[in-house]
């Protein structure tokens, strides 16, 4: 699984490989600067996103803070960490949203107000060796909120996805308890159940006319699939990635149980400081 991850993905987008190691046990942690490596690590039953996986980090960046560690040891602090690696603010600020500073204690908002009072008005930190610590002036910061989903809405623009589940991304509680595991229980009936969208494939009838098939994940992390026919594609069309509450026909056929779709709504997701939002869109559905 994390040959796959480190590949990007291969049929499935890399966000549903880092699920799926997560469901044989493994725990996943965003990357960090005394843990990560460039390419996604196993540790035990812990892996560490790699660097590679932060899209707008330079390469350049993550090697020399990988040297360095090699040579001088963990990271004892922000402070620490800006005297050794010369990188440009925007940079570390990549690394502070993402959490790979969690290990100092310090919030993101703090660890932001941090690079003003480490580095001022410089554009870039100077890696160069002291003799003896110097220190920095501590200031005395106000209250600094920091939301519920400020953290899965940092992963969502810098990794592509979140790492908790998206179901605790929801604006409104789910009005469905279905799981993909009650499906045996239904088949021939109507049921509604809440999905978060995998992949889509495209086809068409013998009348030309376009369906879908369709892969989602229920609350508890499992597959279950569905059918749209033509009539509901035009009438219930996808709105890229995100959770939908689907309403349909359980069908039974050599006994696998899928999904024929009678009707689609894309639920709302929570933002930052709890404000909702239409969707979280950070690309197209990959189409097979």
């Amino acid at each position: 699984m994390v040959g796959v991850i480190n590949n990007f993905g291969g049929f499935y987008r890399t966000e549903f490989y880092v699920h799926e190691a997560r469901m044989s046990g493994a725990v996943v942690h965003a990357p960090c600067v005394n843990k990560s490596e460039y390419v996604t690590s196993i540790q035990g039953d812990d892996i560490y996103l790699g660097f590679i996986h932060l899209g707008e980090l330079e390469k350049k960046v993550a090697e020399q803070i990988l040297e360095d560690r090699v040579r001088n040891g963990a990271y004892g602090s922000l402070q620490d960490f800006t005297k050794r690696v010369s990188i440009a603010v925007e940079q570390l600020r990549i690394l502070i949203r993402i959490g790979a500073f969690r290990f100092t204690g310090r919030t993101k908002k703090q660890l932001l107000w941090d690079i003003h009072i480490l580095l001022g008005a410089q554009k870039k930190s100077d890696a160069k060796p002291e003799l003896f610590d110097v220190g920095v002036k501590n200031f005395h910061l106000p209250e600094l909120h920091h939301g519920a989903f400020d953290d899965a809405m940092d992963e969502i623009e810098i990794l592509g996805f979140p790492l908790c589940s998206p179901f605790t991304l929801l604006r409104d509680p789910i009005s469905s308890d279905l799981l993909a595991a009650d499906l045996p229980k239904y088949v021939g009936k109507e049921i509604t159940i809440a999905g978060y969208l995998v992949t889509l494939k495209y086809t068409s009838t013998v009348k030309r006319e376009t369906m879908m098939f369709g892969t989602f994940l229920d609350r508890n992390g499992f597959f279950f699939d569905t059918t749209h026919f033509p009539k509901v594609v035009e009438q219930f069309p996808f709105r890229g990635r995100g959770t939908y509450l689907i309403k349909g026909k359980v069908d039974e056929e050599f006994g696998f149980c899928s999904l024929t779709v009678t009707a689609l709504e894309k639920l709302e997701t929570m933002g930052r400081d709890d404000r909702p939002v239409k969707a979280i869109s950070t690309g197209e559905i990959i189409q097979s």
